[in-house]
């Protein structure tokens, strides 16, 4: 049996029989794990605050070779994300952003880049709590880019020649983009140059620089909206059409 101490982020926790519960969480090395923390719904549990989502906390678990969970002997709280949570909006935007995140990367497969941009959305939010909407686009465009989910947006489809700076592009059924010069029907979305930089600043920025610099509303609806889709195709889930339909992308 292997024991494991490892910084992590809680993305969720819920009930299992009358005294567990089932956690999980987003390590620094280890990828995503699922953990059952013993006596968790017990008041005076071990564990206390440290299974709240969103929290920054040093765990340790045994693992098995021959079970998926691993069974969560403590945590210690680094930082609380007590006072995130307890906003309804927040919550719920990042109750989205967890959903697709455990339905996009596997278990157990290590991503130290997916735990940094966790943190550093957390922590933009944390500090400028306005920025949820840039943040959140932000959130979708690097999930679908650290899961293999998105294209090159640099080059059109068609012709393979980089898209010039100026230019719109369509996007296509298969969410490449063709450029103007061979667009051949009207349907579909139109990127505009602004957009087009606004997903490049997206590539080589922190969230907290990208959500600093103004994004139109227009360009976030429209953005957001494509990468819900791109993400409702790699995931295969109707959660993304819920949530298209609810509007959350556009709430303030």
């Amino acid at each position: 049996m292997a024991v494991v101490e490892t910084e992590c982020i809680v993305l969720r926790s819920y009930d299992l029989a009358d005294a567990d519960k089932i956690a999980i969480l987003l390590t620094a090395d280890h990828g995503i794990v699922r953990a059952v923390a013993k006596g968790a719904k017990r008041l005076k549990s071990k564990f206390g605050s440290g299974l709240e989502p969103l929290s920054r906390v040093r765990a340790s678990y045994f693992k098995k070779e021959t079970r998926e969970l691993v069974d969560l002997d403590r945590t210690e709280v680094i930082e609380s994300a007590f006072d995130l949570v307890s906003s309804p909006e927040i919550l719920t935007r990042f109750s989205y952003l967890i959903d697709i995140m455990i339905s996009l990367v596997p278990v157990e497969d290590p991503d130290p880049a997916m735990f940094r941009m966790l943190g550093a959305c957390v922590e933009t939010v944390r500090n400028r709590p306005e920025t949820i909407n840039s943040v959140s686009l932000y959130f979708e465009a690097w999930l679908l880019r650290l899961a293999g989910f998105f294209p090159s947006w640099d080059i059109c489809s068609v012709c393979g020649l980089g898209i010039d700076d100026g230019l719109g592009a369509q996007v296509a059924a298969d969410f490449q983009l063709i450029c103007s010069r061979c667009r051949r029907s009207s349907g579909g979305d139109t990127l505009t140059e602004n957009d087009r930089k606004t997903v490049a600043r997206s590539r080589r920025q922190s969230p907290e620089a990208f959500s600093s610099e103004v994004v139109t509303e227009d360009s976030l609806t429209k953005l957001s909206s494509i990468f819900k889709r791109m993400i409702g195709r790699a995931t295969g889930s109707d959660r993304v059409d819920r949530v298209l339909q609810a509007g959350v992308h556009v709430q303030r």
